[in-house]
């Protein structure tokens, strides 16, 4: 959890006016509908030549591939 989320949500549990948390819980549910809108609104299309040269050049790859999970290991990245 990011350190600004944390504040907020110290912040919101100390408060003790109610029309001040319902404001808060209204501006939130009004950003999830519109990123939902946003998502939604995504067509999927079909990959083009490109995409598709990509991906056979991808497939056809001799390289080793390392998990990402072992990329952050090697890294020394928790992840948290």
């Amino acid at each position: 959890m990011s350190p600004l989320a944390k504040e907020v949500i110290e912040k919101l549990s100390k408060e003790n006016d109610a029309q001040v948390l319902a404001e808060v819980l209204d501006f939130y549910e009004y950003l999830k509908q519109k990123k939902q809108k946003e998502w939604s609104s995504i067509k999927e299309d079909e990959p083009d030549d490109e995409e598709i040269e990509i991906l056979k050049q991808y497939k056809n790859s001799q390289e080793d591939l390392v998990p990402f999970i072992d990329l952050m290991k090697g890294l020394n990245v928790n992840g948290k």
